[in-house]
């Protein structure tokens, strides 16, 4: 069976997205640009995140990445200008809900994300590195260590990821058209089936918005409760070398998923945050 011929097929079930990658450099970037940590941009006359569970109760957030549109090539649905951020607590499950699964992972307590749609040039009205609120509690755990610059790439049309957990009824709808033995179960094929549809795209980890996710262990929109948060808004994969130090747990992923609907009208009020590592 030219299983190639299966995928391209599936893809009227599942389409491909338009995503956008980032290559993550160090350095020091400053307050308007895409990065992964390091001084948000944020104006003074805001309230900043804070936490509002255990050890983060009221105490400020960090920034995790932070996403300046209009230095990003445009892609549908996505904000066309502004500057989006993601903040998380520093604790063990680095602001993602304890509970691991369910509607509490869409809840902003331990994480908030946050769209500035007009963005202010004059610095004076910004916070700058030494007026940002600072943690006061013991010890802090964080996925990144260091500041980085996200470099955008050329936008691309990304096709489906087996690990998205739409993938698996996709699949089986177009390729019991063509099996001598058709499979009622994803994780029943074949193993010589299975095994290529798992292995990465590339050999390279990612920060991406749009396009489809990697999991190390299971999509949390299994749940019917988190199913309509189908885009991936901003993804970071773990990443390890002399320069770049992000780690997720035992080298996992951190995700953050919207409705498209929210997506297009820019209200980030319902946002599922996920990481998971090996």
């Amino acid at each position: 069976m030219d299983i190639e011929k299966v995928l391209e097929e599936m893809q009227q079930f599942l389409p491909a997205q338009p995503a956008v990658r980032f290559k993550v450099k160090p350095g020091q970037p400053g307050l308007f640009d895409c990065k992964v940590g390091g001084t948000p941009y944020f104006p003074k006359n805001m309230e900043y995140p804070r936490g509002k569970n255990h050890e983060f109760a009221d105490q400020p957030l960090f920034l995790l990445a932070q996403l300046n549109f209009e230095k990003l090539p445009s892609i549908p649905d996505f904000p066309k200008k502004g500057i989006l951020q993601f903040f998380i607590a520093g604790d063990d499950m680095y602001g993602m809900a304890d509970c691991c699964y369910g509607e509490k992972l869409a809840v902003q307590e331990n994480f908030r994300v946050i769209y500035h749609e007009n963005i202010l040039t004059d610095e004076s009205m910004l916070l700058s590195a030494d007026e940002i609120p600072q943690y006061t509690g013991d010890g802090i755990r964080l996925p990144f260590s260091g500041t980085y610059f996200l470099v955008p790439q050329e936008p691309e049309m990304m096709p489906p990821k087996a690990q998205d957990y739409r993938f698996g009824e996709a699949f089986l709808k177009v390729y019991n058209k063509y099996a001598d033995e058709p499979c009622e179960d994803f994780f029943n094929l074949d193993e010589e089936i299975a095994e290529p549809l798992f292995d990465s795209d590339d050999d390279n980890p990612e920060a991406l918005i749009g396009g489809y996710p990697v999991f190390a262990q299971s999509d949390p929109r299994e749940d019917e409760a988190l199913a309509d948060c189908d885009v991936l808004l901003f993804e970071l994969d773990s990443y390890h070398d002399d320069d770049v130090k992000i780690c997720w747990g035992d080298v996992g992923t951190g995700s953050f998923f919207i409705p498209r609907e929210n997506l297009k009208a820019l209200d980030f009020s319902r946002v599922l945050y996920n990481y998971d590592c090996g």
